[in-house]
């Protein structure tokens, strides 16, 4: 069966019509990420009217390809207007914007790019190798290990920026209060909505995200003027951009760590590119060299989040086709996809479908690489954006985001709600508190609830005595004590010298 299937994939790829649609995937991909609040999940819902003339084939390899390179797109946008194009870019904001505002923002770019090439590379590789042997271990997981997969989520809200760890908790605490507005899933009883009908479903993920980031981020501009980046000396052409790949090669050993960890975070339901991309960001912090560069125009945090984000597509992919159970909200609409044309995703999949499984595990590094391939060249065209004069650029982008907001759901209130957080956001941006950890912790809020409920009601107050479960709590728990642990022991070698 696997060897008619690998010939039947041969065949596909050795198609003009995959190559095209794949084509067309990237293309879409690359600008729906590039605008602000415009990500792969809306491109590929507007598809979903077309479906029904295409063959299973051409629909489903579009889909994949427009969520495979999103963040491509949104990694140029997140890096030189510090606006994240994707949720999945919003780490990378802690240090792409940075390297910006110093003059690197080519090098950022290089380095974004190439990354997210590696990282679609190495997670399409391990889902061919996974894809025999995902079932069981998607099994093994019960609801207490979802719990403190989420919680080990919210562990590195701590280690994110250059702000005090009691900044990041509290900034995730607001995000986390943010995310129970709404009807509690279990019980149906409505929390902090105020009798307003628009907040039962909780406030939306894109006109937060636009207000925390976007809109004061605009006003700062325009209150500072001039342009994004101050000096121009340091954008020298492509020699920048590659300096940027080379970066990358260089830190290969992290490119590898963070693919793992995005691919892993993706394989598990419900938890996103958002969770891969700040875990990878946060390891990234604790095992580096330098830790006191990050969020200050460190290259390693452009590196760890844009190799996890892409990762991440590769992990979801593989839960989606495996179990039939949407690896995070954008698979969720392909799978729609699936049932709109009368394949079954799951088990069937792996055998009636094998592949077309394994077409789609293809189509996820071959379209990253050639993403970057159109796009890294144009790098430095990219990077230009970073010296637009600001009365210019920002009743642009003002403009970008406030349309972005109103066209996903088309509902002007979601215009309302991207002003009031931008009131929220400009207050954290002034007192510098951390808008990313207040965005993890509103993303990751309503899972963390959802498991938490589930397994007390399952396994009781000691659902938590689970092998699995006890060993994410030790990383959990090694986490937080690896910073002060390594602090004192270089304390007291430094004694130990004097």
């Amino acid at each position: 069966m696997l060897l008619e299937a690998l010939t039947q994939v041969w065949h596909n790829f050795g198609s003009a019509e995959l190559w095209l649609f794949m084509s067309a995937g990237i293309v879409i991909g690359l600008i729906f990420g590039v605008i602000p609040g415009v990500a792969g999940m809306l491109a590929c819902a507007l598809l979903l009217p077309f479906v029904f003339t295409m063959t299973a084939q051409q629909a489903l390899v579009i889909m994949t390809a427009i969520l495979a390179v999103q963040y491509n797109g949104g990694s140029i946008t997140t890096i030189l207007l510090n606006i994240p194009g994707t949720t999945g870019n919003a780490a990378t904001l802690i240090d792409g914007f940075p390297m910006t505002i110093k003059g690197e923002g080519g090098r950022a770019v290089g380095a974004a790019l190439t990354s997210s090439a590696a990282g679609s590379l190495l997670s399409g590789m391990m889902c061919l190798v996974m894809i025999p042997l995902v079932l069981p271990i998607i099994m093994a997981l019960r609801m207490s290990d979802m719990v403190f997969i989420v919680l080990l989520g919210l562990t590195f809200i701590a280690a994110l920026g250059t702000g005090s760890m009691i900044k990041g908790l509290i900034s995730g605490g607001v995000g986390l209060l943010i995310s129970l507005i709404g009807c509690q899933p279990s019980t149906g009883v409505a929390r902090f909505t105020f009798g307003s009908m628009y907040l039962y479903d909780g406030v939306p993920m894109v006109p937060l995200a636009l207000g925390l980031f976007a809109v004061p981020e605009m006003i700062a501009l325009a209150a500072r003027g001039g342009s994004l980046a101050k000096t121009r000396a340091v954008i020298k052409g492509m020699q920048n951009v590659w300096q940027g790949a080379r970066d990358v090669l260089r830190h290969w050993r992290l490119v590898v760590r963070s693919s793992i960890i995005g691919f892993i975070v993706g394989i598990v339901p419900g938890v996103g590119p958002s969770v891969a991309a700040f875990i990878s960001y946060g390891q990234a912090k604790q095992t580096s060299k330098h830790p006191e560069q990050f969020g200050k125009g460190c290259v390693e945090g452009v590196i760890a989040p844009e190799s996890a984000n892409n990762s991440e597509e590769a992990g979801a992919l593989l839960t989606t086709v495996a179990l039939g159970i949407p690896g995070n909200a954008s698979w969720a609409v392909v799978l729609g996809a699936f049932i709109m044309l009368g394949i079954v995703p799951g088990p069937e999949m792996m055998t009636k479908h094998l592949d077309l499984s394994i077409t789609l595990a293809l189509i996820v590094p071959v379209a990253g690489v050639l993403a970057t391939a159109v796009t890294l060249p144009l790098a430095t065209q990219f990077s230009k954006i970073a010296f637009v004069p600001g009365r210019m650029l920002v009743p642009l982008v003002l403009v970008i985001t406030l349309v972005g907001a109103f066209a996903f759901e088309e509902r002007i209130i979601d215009v309302d709600v991207v002003l009031l957080v931008a009131v929220v956001g400009l207050v954290m941006r002034i007192f510098d508190f951390n808008r990313p950890a207040a965005f993890l912790g509103y993303i990751l809020g309503s899972t963390f609830e959802r498991y938490l409920f589930m397994a007390y009601k399952l396994g009781g107050p000691l659902f938590f005595l689970k092998p699995i479960s006890l060993a994410i709590i030790f990383i959990i728990v090694f986490a937080f004590a690896y910073g002060p642990i390594k602090e004192l022991l270089q304390r007291r070698r430094g004694v130990k010298r004097v």
